[in-house]
């Protein structure tokens, strides 16, 4: 069996990952790590040690070749700090979600404490969970259209201790929600449906990239749900190129809506108040 340093070989895993990734070096020690079981700084420190061949290996930096995401070979991703389980079942946390996240609590915090929150196609649960945790005595329901993603999000639930703390649901948008509602938070699908993917994007979901023809069908249907069950506060993301959309859907409708931008100065989100 042939042997080589370690250094040797995350130079050599790099170079096989140069093509789908602006980190391969980066990456080729997450993958190293993972199959090894040691932290990237044990590698670093024990970068003279010579190992053998390793198939679990060659099989990781296959699959990132092929493009598939980081995330989902390793099962897991991070989102506030936190690491969440993911699998091809649901949509890869993004860091602009939590600017979601951090909007919706802001808001919330303009509501009793115990209000009523709920989010329309939770997937991983993200969302729901971050708020359950950053909102201790916040009621939290979270729908999902997917039985699997559901799966997921009860998952992450009770890896982060807030099982007891959100209801989820199985169903499409608030269907079987009863009472009232004080926010409704939402990260909807919001990509037309003739919009070419990008080649990392093809392993997600496409029930939960797709929003319809025009891309915001399911941002507007939401809107008239906020009209409808009278609740307090709405918070969605949308397309960055959405924004001139949902005003004149909202003006129709007689709704003063705000916006906020995500980490590259695009408009990513907006709220409505009642």
């Amino acid at each position: 069996m042939k042997h080589l340093r370690i250094k040797e070989l995350l130079v050599q895993s790099a170079e096989q990952l140069r093509e789908v990734t602006d980190i391969p070096q980066k990456e080729a020690m997450i993958l190293l790590s993972e199959v090894l079981g040691y932290e990237m700084s044990w590698l670093i420190s024990h970068s003279e040690d010579e190992i053998g061949e390793n198939k679990h290996l060659k099989e990781l930096l296959q699959r990132r070749k092929n493009h598939e995401p980081l995330e989902y070979i390793l099962g897991r991703a991070s989102f506030y700090d936190r690491v969440f389980d993911v699998d091809m079942r649901v949509l890869i946390p993004r860091p602009e979600t939590e600017i979601l996240v951090d909007k919706a609590v802001a808001l919330a915090k303009e509501l009793s404490s115990d209000a009523h929150i709920v989010e329309i196609g939770c997937g991983s649960g993200i969302i729901s969970i971050m708020l359950s945790l950053l909102l201790p005595h916040a009621r939290l329901t979270a729908i999902d259209i997917s039985n699997e993603a559901l799966h997921v999000s009860k998952q992450n639930a009770k890896k982060h201790g807030v099982s007891d703390k959100i209801t989820f649901l199985e169903g499409s948008y608030i269907d079987g929600v009863s009472g009232e509602i004080d926010m409704i938070v939402s990260n909807p699908p919001y990509i037309a449906n003739e919009e070419p993917l990008g080649i990392g994007l093809s392993f997600e979901p496409s029930l939960a990239l797709y929003g319809g023809v025009k891309g915001d069908e399911m941002l507007c249907h939401i809107i008239d749900l906020f009209q409808e069950r009278k609740a307090k506060v709405l918070v969605c993301e949308m397309g960055y190129d959405q924004r001139k959309a949902i005003c004149q859907y909202t003006e129709k409708r007689g709704l003063a809506v705000d916006f906020y931008k995500d980490l590259a100065g695009l408009d990513r989100g907006f709220w409505i108040k009642e």
